[in-house]
């Protein structure tokens, strides 16, 4: 028997009114696929964990502005991870002294979706692939990633809707 999927929006919900022991599930459930994708955006252990330690941090203070209207909790608290690495980013982009180049191997982290997101960006065709990776995951702008690719900003802008598209399709087939 398959176990029940977990409630992301009810955990959501009690952590809000201050239950502990929701906010330690969607930690349990949550935090090493986000940790995974700390990892991937900051390339660097211990400032995916602070992140991570953060994200949390924000999570439980802010579960009561979390709107279900606006979409699923489980993309709420990604969103918060997402703004938060991208602004380290930015930050050590601004002071390379802090910016190593130590790399990480992430660890396998178990996940349907995540497996079926992955099997998804694997069919797309790398004119799409590519710049929808450089801006989710490293947070570039079109300009930027313009730039890399010597391809126009507004071409980028066109491979990347046509992309995120396909996306959607592919992991609803």
């Amino acid at each position: 028997m398959a176990a029940a999927p977990f409630d992301y929006e009810a955990n959501l919900r009690a952590c809000a009114q201050g239950d502990e022991k929701a906010f330690q599930r969607l930690y349990h459930q949550e935090a090493p696929r986000m940790l995974a994708l700390g990892l991937s955006m900051l390339e660097q252990r211990a400032s995916a964990e602070e992140l991570l330690r953060d994200t949390f941090t924000l999570i439980w203070e802010n579960a009561e502005s979390f709107d279900e209207s606006a979409g699923t909790a489980r993309a709420w608290m990604y969103s918060i991870l997402r703004y938060r690495a991208l602004k380290r980013l930015r930050q050590a982009a601004r002071n390379p002294m802090l910016n190593t180049q130590a790399t990480e191997i992430l660890p396998e982290v178990p996940s349907a979706s995540a497996g079926t997101l992955l099997s998804a960006l694997g069919r797309l065709d790398e004119s799409q692939r590519g710049p929808i990776m450089m801006a989710f995951y490293k947070g570039y702008t079109y300009e930027q990633i313009g730039v890399r690719l010597k391809v126009p900003a507004s071409q980028l802008k066109t491979r990347v809707q046509v992309g995120l598209s396909l996306l959607r399709e592919l992991r609803q087939a």
